[in-house]
């Protein structure tokens, strides 16, 4: 695909920068949604009312 893989609105882009797209919004997705680990953490005290991690 080339640079023009990156370009949203072409006429030569095939995919209009959608690769482009998932690429810049995957980390911040994982960031907007909370760690794995402090996802886990709540699922944990809250959901399955174990103990808090000592810290």
């Amino acid at each position: 695909m080339g640079l023009y893989g990156q370009v949203k609105e072409s006429k030569w882009a095939p995919l209009q920068g959608r690769f482009e797209n998932a690429y810049q919004t995957c980390v911040g997705m994982n960031i907007a949604a909370g760690t794995s680990e402090i996802m886990r953490n709540i699922i944990a005290t809250r959901g399955l009312e174990l103990p808090r991690e000592p810290r």
